[in-house]
């Protein structure tokens, strides 16, 4: 994965701002994978709006998602989100040797 563009980070920052939205990302993070039905049960969201939130992660490359017969499977991408801190931290002052 390469270097991520001004607009890339400034979208993603968009999108983690959301709270239900940020909400969503961390509660995959913190599993190797969710389906639908297990996000839809710990966020007081309807079903479309968490489906919503999904597709915007996914579009951003945060989330992948894998279908498996009825269900749909969510896990994040790792290398995205470094990318992502990356450019955050370069933001920062360079220290001084």
């Amino acid at each position: 994965m390469g270097r991520l563009t001004d607009n890339e980070v400034a979208q993603i920052g968009k999108a983690l701002g959301d709270p239900n939205r940020l909400a969503i990302y961390t509660h995959i993070a913190q599993h190797d994978e969710l389906f639908c039905g297990e996000m839809h049960a710990k966020h007081a969201i309807s079903a479309a709006t968490l489906s919503h939130h999904l597709k915007v992660l996914t579009d951003l490359g945060l989330i992948t998602s894998r279908k498996d017969g009825l269900n749909v499977y969510y896990r994040v991408v790792p290398e995205k989100f470094a990318a992502y801190l990356k450019y955050l931290q370069a933001l920062g002052p360079k220290p001084r040797h």
